[in-house]
């Protein structure tokens, strides 16, 4: 991957009703905003503290800018709708939903303002792009690297104290409320996130080498399968990347992406991949069993529910680990059709090999590809309130929307625009 080209209108004097200096500051106050939520979600111990910090530094300030805004034309374009569209479908079935067979069941008006939080987070987001461009999602990255370093670090030094290299349980994070699955996806999103680190410097090239073996050793401590395979995509793309010759590139790549796995069979006596096998088996069982819940209503499904608990004799479980079944059982076929729409307007854009080459949208892409995978794994429907559905698939959904809205923009009102799509 190479350096990104950079987009920006920067307007803002003509833009809004109140001054510039007013407008400037709210802006900067959603760019601050931005940094929080991505980073908090490495340090803040419960989530309920980030969604406060959401609602105090992104959520009021794109309200006020929403409320001054000259020109509200950018809320029509296709990505916006595209984005709001399987929020909106979601929050809209729930006054289908049978309160009798809900666990725990939620208003439509809960529904319905989530779906203005995501509404509000997309307009922050795009509203500070117009602003700042490309220098903010960059900022993203220069502050998730250090932070998620020193979120890895604490951990790993909070798991030898207590003992936990004696039996080698699994590690959980400091942040996420210890979750085991999630907090080894951040690590792993962290090891991808170091391999940009290696090309802005001396100083970030050796810090982002000690984050990628940081990495390494917590996702295998945490046996975790998709961080595992986050890991060695990492590595292989650190090596490519790095400097040095053929040769020593070539040890580097087989080296790690050998010794991983064989790491992994010396302390816990099977691959990566294949232990813990009954993970396996159990999700086939509860995607069964939610199919078998969509099958009832395949077109519009039985409507959303805060909690319908699956029962799989053993366990009791919240949902699927699956967040396409989810939205399945609960929207049918019109609410998989908004979750895929969503995937193919993230992904159009970078169908240009310039674009996909470039850091800048390309880790994003990277960042929402193996989000969506941990989605198809561990996850639930994904309107929710600030949570780690948010980083794993919110946030890189609406960095790439916002972006290639922008980026038609300037295409149209530029005839030799310095960014194309």
């Amino acid at each position: 991957m190479s350096g990104s080209n950079s987009i920006t209108l920067d307007s803002c004097a003509n833009d809004y009703r109140w001054s510039e200096r007013w407008a400037s500051g709210l802006l900067k106050l959603t760019g601050v905003g931005l940094l929080i939520l991505a980073c908090g979600f490495y340090v803040v111990p419960h989530v309920a503290k980030l969604q406060t910090a959401f609602y105090l530094t992104l959520l009021l300030p794109a309200l006020l800018l929403l409320m001054t805004r000259r020109d509200l034309s950018f809320l029509l374009s296709w990505q916006f709708v595209v984005f709001c569209t399987l929020p909106l479908l979601l929050a809209i079935s729930s006054l289908w939903a049978s309160s009798e067979e809900a666990d725990i069941q939620r208003e439509f008006s809960y529904y319905l303002k989530v779906t203005l939080y995501l509404a509000l987070f997309y307009v922050a987001l795009y509203l500070t792009l117009e602003k700042h461009g490309d220098k903010i999602l960059v900022r993203i990255f220069q502050w998730l690297i250090p932070i998620g370093i020193i979120s890895c670090a604490i951990s790993l030094i909070n798991y030898v104290v207590a003992g936990g290299l004696e039996s080698f349980r699994r590690i959980g994070g400091i942040s996420l409320e210890g979750d085991i699955d999630k907090t080894g996806m951040l690590y792993g999103f962290l090891a991808l996130f170091c391999c940009y680190g290696l090309t802005l410097g001396k100083y970030w090239r050796w810090l982002s080498w000690t984050g990628l073996l940081l990495c390494c050793i917590y996702i295998l401590l945490s046996q975790t399968k998709i961080p595992i395979v986050m890991v060695l995509v990492a590595i292989i793309l650190a090596t490519l990347i790095s400097g040095g010759s053929r040769w020593l590139k070539a040890l580097l790549l087989v080296g790690g992406v050998i010794a991983l796995p064989l790491i992994y069979l010396a302390i816990y006596g099977d691959l990566p991949l294949l232990h813990r096998d009954i993970a396996y088996s159990a999700r086939i069982d509860l995607w069964l069993m939610t199919f078998n819940q969509f099958a009832e209503s395949p077109l519009v499904g039985s409507g959303l529910m805060y909690k319908q608990f699956l029962n799989l004799g053993p366990a009791v479980l919240p949902h699927p680990h699956n967040y396409l079944f989810d939205i399945a059982r609960f929207t049918g076929l019109i609410g998989v059709t908004a979750a895929l729409a969503q995937l193919f307007a993230a992904a159009w854009p970078m169908r240009h090999r310039r674009t996909w080459t470039q850091w800048i949208p390309g880790l994003y892409a990277i960042w929402l590809g193996f989000g969506v995978l941990a989605m198809l794994i561990y996850a639930q429907q994904p309107l929710v309130k600030p949570s780690y559905i948010w980083f794993f698939y919110w946030i890189p959904l609406a960095v790439l929307l916002a972006r290639s809205q922008l980026t038609s923009r300037i295409n149209a009102d530029h005839p030799n625009p310095k960014f194309q799509n």
